[in-house]
């Protein structure tokens, strides 16, 4: 058998981005094309750096003959260290997953392998019906708090951006990518071999559909417009789950809530369960014409047909406090993203094309447990909402957006007019500055002024801020212990973003994948 090498850090220019990668791995080890017996690109990113955009690639490749002495960057490759499949899991038993979105989806898949047949509860409806409900807001400013853009079959990342990225390395992250790619999320180059795959929020939908069906075939059922307020536990062991109305009896569940299913977290802290307080950030929705974040990029390259919308990534530490961009969407537009009445949340989303014209993206500002004035767990929900209610009414109502020009939040000078942005039902002007605690607002001007010393096109006149980005990770944890399982209920685990251990779609499915696993090997021992 034939050795693999892997050579890292191939840079291509644009043109030469279509050769065929055995030309490209031949030119590399400085050997002739035809002692390449095959070649192929498993990583692809775009190279900005020195306004000069290239491609850097990583690539398998199969040489007659091992060079007596590897070219740098050149290694024999690795071993794949593939997820195994769990092992199958004897007798019947009724298992439960409380959420659809990513962690809860993954989990129901690997339940399936073990020869489980989960039930998945979510309190928010099909996706069919839950399509009209989202639009609501944009639409005609109601909102449905049981179901919109976070609850709801496929969860917040239904109608996400739907970034698959992320950084962990964990083997299941290529079973996560493969599962997508199969139900229809992209290609194998869009999903696997880009380094910032990307679904985008028109292709979800169906990729989620495909999912549903295959879990179905498989056993899985569902039940919608299904609220869990909380546990009935016996002898230290989950015993049902609890609904507005009725019960689900299951000996085992896996808890993968969304980050805003907090008269949820309500429940679970008042029936004993282990919350603890984690760090989130807040901050605001920063919006540019995407042609200048091109320009900013690509320079002269900008509009080049082999390169993407151009995106970028900041963080800065002000007065010991992060202050970074967060789920920058090229291409895309914000949205609004309540679960509450008369309280406004705000989002990011693109289209799988990317062509909406506008960039945006969060900037925000870290908030740890000591900033919210209080020891109780849910105490940051509290600090949130508090936030949220301040802008639905600046916005004026409807879930309209308050929102400044960019350079007027910066020189904290009162609002004046405002270009146009995509944002919909709309925006109405307002001092931002003045609506923010001062330790969240002085850090974050601070922040963007460092960042426009790194990237100076950002301090455009047609930028624009809008508020307030509140949901970026969950401020709770619901505690865990080593097994995954909590401490005080046996057979229930905690997993994926809401719950605090993911953030993302690939981190939370493969928190979800994770749980499942703790799951099949208690009922195993059990």
């Amino acid at each position: 058998m034939t050795t693999q090498l892997l050579i890292r850090d191939v840079r291509v220019s644009l043109e030469a981005a279509g050769e065929d990668p055995i030309v490209l791995a031949a030119a590399h080890l400085c050997v002739p094309a035809d002692q390449v017996t095959g070649a192929e690109i498993v990583r692809r990113s775009v190279d900005a750096r020195r306004g000069r955009p290239r491609f850097t690639l990583s690539m398998h490749v199969r040489p007659e003959e091992i060079p007596a002495r590897l070219p740098r960057g050149v290694v024999v490759a690795p071993e794949e260290d593939p997820l195994s499949p769990p092992p199958k899991v004897s007798g019947r038993h009724d298992v439960a997953i409380v959420g659809t979105g990513p962690a809860g989806l993954l989990a129901a898949l690997r339940l399936c392998e073990a020869g489980l047949k989960p039930t998945l509860v979510d309190r928010g409806r099909e996706l069919e019906s839950r399509r009209r409900d989202v639009s609501d807001p944009f639409q005609n400013g109601r909102l449905d708090p049981e179901s919109n853009l976070h609850f709801g079959f496929g969860g917040a990342g239904a109608f996400s951006d739907g970034k698959l990225f992320s950084r962990k390395t964990h083997p299941a992250v290529r079973t996560v990518l493969s599962v997508l790619q199969k139900y229809g999320a992209g290609t194998h180059d869009e999903i696997q071999v880009d380094s910032q795959p990307h679904v985008g929020t028109d292709r979800w939908p169906a990729v989620l559909e495909r999912f549903r069906e295959d879990l179905e075939s498989r056993g899985c059922s569902f039940l919608f417009e299904t609220k869990v307020t909380g546990l009935e536990v016996s002898r230290g062991r989950l015993s049902a789950l609890v609904f507005s109305e009725g019960r689900l009896p299951c000996e085992a569940a896996i808890m993968a809530p969304g980050n805003s299913a907090r008269d949820l977290f309500a429940g679970l802290h008042a029936a004993g369960v282990s919350l603890s307080p984690k760090s989130f950030a807040v901050g605001v929705r920063m919006t540019h014409p995407q042609d200048i974040i091109d320009r900013l990029q690509y320079r002269g390259y900008a509009g080049h047909p082999a390169l993407p919308a151009a995106s970028y990534q900041l963080t800065e530490k002000i007065c010991d406090r992060g202050v970074y961009s967060f789920c920058m969407c090229p291409g895309g537009t914000v949205i609004p993203t309540p679960t509450e009445p008369r309280r406004l949340a705000l989002n990011g989303m693109s289209n799988a094309a990317r062509d909406s014209g506008e960039a945006n993206a969060a900037v925000v500002v870290t908030v740890s447990p000591k900033d919210t004035g209080s020891a109780d767990p849910l105490s940051g929900i509290g600090f949130q909402r508090r936030l949220e209610e301040v802008a639905y009414q600046a916005g004026g109502g409807g879930y309209q957006a308050p929102a400044q020009r960019l350079r007027e939040f910066i020189e904290g000078v009162k609002p004046t007019d405002l270009p146009e942005v995509n944002y919909r039902p709309g925006v109405t002007p307002a001092d931002l500055h003045k609506l923010l605690p001062g330790w969240i607002a002085d850090p974050l001007v601070k922040g963007m002024v460092a960042f426009f010393k790194k990237m100076k096109e950002l301090d455009s006149p047609h930028g624009v801020v809008l508020g307030f980005e509140t949901r970026t990770s969950s401020p709770v944890r619901i505690i865990r212990s080593a097994d995954g399982m909590s401490p005080q209920v046996a057979g229930l685990f905690p997993a994926g973003e809401g719950s605090g251990y993911a953030g993302g779609i690939t981190s939370s499915a493969v928190d979800g994948i994770r749980a499942a696993d703790g799951l099949i090997h208690w009922l195993g021992r059990s």
